[in-house]
């Protein structure tokens, strides 16, 4: 499918198609930047600095009070002991912004020569990194899913050139050490395998499956994985794995990757065979929000065969030296920019927690991620974000916060001798009532006690 008729360059000219390739890094240099949201992220600095100094990684909960000493294994020992080296080398969080924009570059211009090397055309690798850059934006933040993306992409990159696929099983124990999502990755490898046929990499393949089984936790690799998907109800008591919906923005470009992918079966630019993979990877990105990007991720392959061969017009051409002088400045300077990695005042407890006393405290699973980070491990919270660990008490959690249960209960079987809960929440004007008293408040939180 050809637009117009693309001119021929005269010698060695960058044209602004290629500039076009550039916009992605915009969003990545503004979303690496930008003040750190992620409470899941700060929890896994602790364990990390907890497993350096321990010299092993976790195998129970050192967290909480009310799951404390429990088994629980923590699936990315490997991406918390580089947070616990960042932050030892920064004194503090300002490793996140050099990090943010190592790992998303590595993604992009993974996805970007994979796009490349299956359309052959620098408009086809423009819009797929458009719409990947649509789908990522609001997953890359600096929690360990970061890893799997970029891991997600070199593993695309290695099987795209069968030169670098012995670095597979590499790939996979490091992926399988640093983030859970390396099963789908395993996935995409092994459909992709049969919709191709490249039945002489079949060892290649299975030996980086055995690799994963390789890691600090061993088999308990496998556990993670069940424990995982035993938690499905429970995870879906968080927006990020609740199913998507045709309107949610980071949904619409999975939509039109799928809708292009259709016309280029249609168009036999995709091969039918391609549809072993195709077909499991859209019903993944329709289970959560969370699994959409990895759905994403499997399917740019397709996408760009879809859209091989297509070209628009660009002009004028500039002089590949200026231009290339000029898009190196703006690559190099956002590491070379140093900050402190600021935490947004308006989502975590940063004031509030000068003020609570070390009691058994109830409070929502953000501020628990913020003060294992903080406080942690001495200070032991009531609940955080790890799913897969708290189970039903994650469901009772969102009642009593909520108002749909009553608060009285499970007040008096925890212990509950404080309240750190946002300004405004409906507990707690339902637990002042009953005479607790303010002892601290400010904009976005308050604190009770007794």
């Amino acid at each position: 499918m050809t637009i117009a008729a693309a001119a021929t360059p005269s010698g060695k000219r960058i044209s602004f198609g290629h500039l076009l390739l550039a916009l992605p890094w915009i969003a990545i240099v503004i979303d690496a930047w930008a003040p750190i949201r992620d409470n899941s992220f700060l929890w896994h600095i602790r364990a990390g600095t907890m497993q350096s100094d321990a010299g092993a990684v976790l195998t129970n909960d050192p967290f909480s009070f009310t799951m404390g000493g429990e088994p629980w294994l923590t699936q990315s020992w490997l991406a918390e002991l580089v947070y616990a080296a960042g932050e030892t080398a920064f004194g503090g969080l300002g490793f996140v912004p050099p990090m943010m924009l190592l790992l998303t570059t590595i993604t992009f211009v993974s996805l970007g020569l994979v796009a490349y090397l299956r359309s052959d055309s620098i408009t086809s690798t423009g819009i797929v990194l458009l719409l990947a850059t649509i789908t990522l934006i609001s997953f890359l933040v600096p929690r360990p899913v970061i890893f799997s993306f970029a891991l997600f992409g070199l593993v695309l990159v290695a099987w795209e050139v069968p030169k670098l696929r012995w670095t597979l099983p590499f790939l996979f124990w490091v992926w399988a050490s640093a983030h859970g999502s390396f099963a789908i990755g395993l996935a995409y490898v092994g459909l992709t395998l049969l919709a191709e046929k490249e039945w002489k990499w079949l060892p290649t393949v299975v030996f980086a499956g055995l690799t994963t089984l390789l890691t600090a936790h061993g088999l308990g690799v496998a556990q993670m994985l069940l424990d995982f998907a035993g938690a499905r109800e429970t995870l879906s008591l968080l927006s990020e794995w609740q199913r998507p919906g045709l309107t949610d923005p980071v949904f619409l470009p999975f939509v039109a990757a799928v809708a292009i992918i259709g016309l280029g079966l249609i168009r036999r630019n995709v091969p039918v065979s391609h549809l072993l993979v195709i077909v499991p990877f859209v019903m993944l990105g329709m289970t959560s929000l969370r699994a959409v990007p990895p759905a994403f991720l499997g399917l740019v392959p397709s996408l760009a065969l879809a859209l091989k061969g297509l070209k628009v017009w660009t002009a004028p051409r500039l002089s590949t030296g200026p231009a290339a002088i000029a898009l190196t400045a703006i690559v190099v300077m956002p590491f070379l920019v140093r900050g402190d990695g600021q935490l947004a005042d308006d989502r975590f407890p940063i004031e509030a927690r000068l003020e609570l006393a070390h009691v058994n405290t109830f409070h929502d699973d953000r501020s628990g991620g913020f003060l294992i980070y903080t406080e942690g491990p001495e200070f032991q919270v009531f609940i955080d974000d790890r799913a897969e660990l708290y189970g039903d008490r994650m469901a009772e959690f969102v009642a009593v916060r909520d108002g749909e249960a009553d608060w009285e209960p499970l007040f008096e079987r925890d212990g509950i001798e404080q309240v750190l809960m946002p300004t405004g929440s409906e507990l707690l004007a339902s637990v002042e009532s009953e005479g607790w008293n303010t002892v601290y408040e400010d904009d976005s939180f308050t604190i009770l006690r007794p």
